[in-house]
C-alpha cells in the first residue's frame, strides 16, 4: 500500500529520506539554509556553503554573525529578528563580502510550530551581484547613446535648416527651369523630412533623459487648431476626404505648437493608413471639463498584439514595411498628451476601423 506523501516516512527510513532532501538541497540552483531560533545554522547546502568558502560542516551550529562577519550582520540583522518574529521577509541589497560588496536577493521564511512557537526559518539567497551590474552597464549604455543622438540630431539642425532655407528661396526666386524646379523642390522635400525626423530624435532624446517636452500654455482653440492642419493636410493630400466634426470648444491653456504635432500626426497617421476612397474624419467634443479629439479611419485594423505596444518608441505597422520614418509619431504624440495631463488611446476592430482618442484637461499640470 503506497503511504501519503504528506505522512513522515517509517523510523527506519528517517535516514534515507534525510540523505535525499540534500540531494535535492544540494542541486538546487539557489543557497539555501535553516537557521534555528538561537540564529544557529542546522542546514545549508552545497552552494550557500561556497559562496561563503567554507566546507559545510563548519557552517552547522555556528551563529549568522560568526558566518557572515560583524558588517554583514549589522545589515542582516533587521530581517533575522523579523523572520525569527513569524513573519516572511524579501529583501535585495548589498553587503560585505570578502573585503568587498557583493548583492543579494534573499527571503526569509519562518519555520512556525503547531503551537505557534518560531523554531527558526529558512533562507533562500541568490547573487543578484552580475545582473545588477548588467544592468547598470545596459542602462549607462543607453543614457550614453541618447545623449549622443540628441547631441548629434541639435548639431544637424542647423546646417539642415541652412539647406531648407536656401531650396525654398530659390524655389520662390522664380530663376530656375522647369527641370532645376523640379530638382530644387525635391531637394526641399527631403530636407524637410530630415528636419521632421531630426525633431522627432530631439524630442525622444528629451522625454528619455527625463527632461521631458517643456510646454508653453497659452489659450488655445482645439477645434480651430484642427481646422487649420485639416486645411494644411488637404493641400498635402488633394485626392483624399477629410471630415470636420468639430464642435466649438472653450479654450484650454495648452501648448499650440506641441498640439499641432499631435493633431498633424494622428491625421497624417490615419491618411497613410487608410485606403483611397476612404474619409478620415476628425471630432472635437467636450466631455464634462475635458476637450476630447477623435481622429478616425477605415483600413485594415491594427493588429490586437501590437496594440499594446503602439506608443512605444521606434514601433512601426506591419503593413507600412516600406514607410518613410522612425517609428517615433505616436511615441511623441503619447507623450506630448501626458505632459498636458491627458491621455491618448486607440481601439481598433475590422467592423469600425481605427480611432485615436485625445482627452485633455482644461490646463496641463503644475510641473
Amino acid at each position: 500500500m503506497l503511504r501519503p506523501p504528506f505522512l513522515p516516512p517509517p523510523a527506519e527510513d528517517l535516514e534515507t529520506y534525510a540523505q535525499r532532501l540534500r540531494v535535492v538541497a544540494d542541486a538546487a540552483p539557489v543557497m539555501l539554509a535553516y537557521v534555528d531560533a538561537t540564529e544557529r545554522y542546522r542546514f545549508a547546502n552545497t552552494a550557500y556553503a561556497a559562496w561563503f568558502n567554507l566546507p559545510r560542516e563548519a557552517m552547522l551550529g555556528r551563529t549568522v554573525r560568526e558566518v557572515v562577519g560583524d558588517a554583514a550582520y549589522e545589515l542582516l540583522r533587521p530581517a533575522v529578528h523579523v523572520a525569527l518574529a513569524g513573519q516572511r521577509v524579501h529583501f535585495e541589497r548589498p553587503v560585505p563580502y570578502s573585503g568587498g560588496t557583493r548583492s543579494i536577493n534573499a527571503t526569509y521564511v519562518p519555520h512556525v510550530l503547531p503551537d505557534g512557537t518560531v523554531a527558526g526559518y529558512v533562507s533562500t539567497v541568490l547573487d543578484v551581484t552580475e545582473r545588477l551590474h548588467a544592468e547598470a552597464e545596459r542602462e549607462r549604455t543607453s543614457r550614453f547613446r541618447e545623449h549622443f543622438l540628441g547631441i548629434v540630431s541639435h548639431d544637424l539642425r542647423n546646417p539642415l535648416s541652412a539647406i531648407l532655407a536656401g531650396a525654398n528661396a530659390l524655389l520662390h526666386a522664380a530663376t530656375l527651369d522647369e527641370r532645376q524646379g523640379r530638382a530644387v523642390a525635391r531637394i526641399a522635400r527631403s530636407a524637410a523630412g530630415m528636419e521632421r525626423m531630426i525633431g522627432d530624435l530631439l524630442d525622444f532624446t528629451r522625454a528619455r533623459l527625463g527632461d521631458g517636452f517643456p510646454l508653453q500654455p497659452g489659450p488655445t482653440h482645439l477645434d480651430a487648431l484642427c481646422q487649420e492642419v485639416m486645411e494644411e493636410l488637404e493641400v498635402a493630400w488633394p485626392t483624399r476626404e477629410l471630415r470636420g466634426v468639430l464642435a466649438p470648444l472653450p479654450p484650454g491653456r495648452w501648448d499650440r505648437n506641441r498640439l499641432v504635432q499631435v493633431v498633424s500626426n494622428l491625421v497624417g497617421n490615419a491618411l497613410q493608413h487608410s485606403p483611397e476612397g476612404t474619409p478620415v474624419t476628425v471630432v472635437t467634443r467636450a466631455e464634462g471639463p475635458l476637450a476630447v479629439l477623435e481622429v478616425h479611419n477605415h483600413g485594415d485594423p491594427i493588429p490586437p498584439e501590437l496594440q499594446p505596444h503602439l506608443f512605444e518608441p521606434f514601433r512601426r505597422g506591419p503593413h507600412t514595411p516600406g514607410r518613410r520614418g522612425l517609428g517615433l509619431g505616436l511615441y511623441i504624440a503619447h507623450e506630448i498628451v501626458r505632459a498636458h495631463g491627458g491621455t491618448l488611446t486607440v481601439r481598433s476592430s475590422q467592423e469600425e476601423g481605427t480611432t485615436f482618442t485625445v482627452s485633455l484637461p482644461p490646463r496641463p499640470p503644475s510641473r
